[in-house]
């Protein structure tokens, strides 16, 4: 069970996702095509489900041009860079490393 918050996003996202899909004119199964996903997943992804893999998310928002700016939504989320870059200082050197590699 998610929190009603992170319901509602899912919604709002999946509300966007088909809306892109819609004024492409592309089908679900175009858009599956495309993010090489199965429709089912694009089906699951538009009707706000939990289910779909995260993965399979940020592959159909850089199919559809909106993943610009949920990339720029995830930057405001928590820290601002000069926060994080604080936090990431006071951690072990050998944690700090790790982070970097992804």
């Amino acid at each position: 069970m998610l929190p009603f918050e992170a319901e509602d996003a899912a919604k709002v996202l999946a509300a966007k996702v088909r809306t892109a899909r819609i004024v492409r004119g592309w089908t679900q199964d175009e858009l599956a095509q495309r993010c090489e996903i199965s429709k089912r997943t694009i089906t699951s992804l538009e009707a706000g489900s939990v289910s779909v893999q995260f993965g399979f998310v940020l592959k159909v928002l850089w199919a559809v041009d909106l993943i610009d700016d949920f990339i720029q939504q995830v930057k405001n989320v928590g820290l601002n860079d000069h926060e994080f870059a604080l936090l990431e200082a006071t951690l072990p050197m050998r944690v700090r490393e790790k982070g970097r590699r992804a």
